[in-house]
């Protein structure tokens, strides 16, 4: 372990243990309420774990991104291009009569390639 590694966990506040702490917690009290969901066959204490189970992996999300500075430039076009081929995704199927090739097609080729050859081709995002 390098030494800047020790600085970085020396300095973490008693907050900070706390809140790792309390992350930890109610990850494991939601495994918890899943196995007692599960052997109970309640479907409401289910509903209410799975609503749970988001509500911590979003914050785990948001913890992430805050610290490991994952918005990027090549992130953000990325994402653009997979929401935007979900949507024609969507779309495609639900109010068009296209072949399931042809939609798939479509989809791969503006989730994929395109993001692909525009960050290949441009500078977009390079930091030279």
């Amino acid at each position: 372990m390098s030494s800047s590694q020790g600085e970085i966990k020396q300095d973490r506040s008693v907050t900070d243990k706390m809140k790792i702490t309390a992350l930890g917690l109610a990850y494991l009290l939601v495994g918890v309420g899943f196995f007692i969901s599960l052997a109970t066959d309640s479907i409401q204490l289910f509903t209410a774990v799975a609503v749970g189970i988001l509500g911590l992996i979003i914050v785990s999300l948001v913890i992430i991104i805050r610290r490991e500075g994952l918005v990027t430039a090549e992130n953000k076009v990325i994402s653009v291009f997979v929401l935007l081929a979900m949507g024609l995704l969507f779309g495609l199927y639900e109010f068009t009569t296209l072949s399931s090739e042809i939609v798939f097609g479509i989809v791969f080729i503006v989730g994929v390639i395109v993001p692909h050859l525009l960050l290949q081709y441009t500078n977009y995002g390079t930091t030279e």
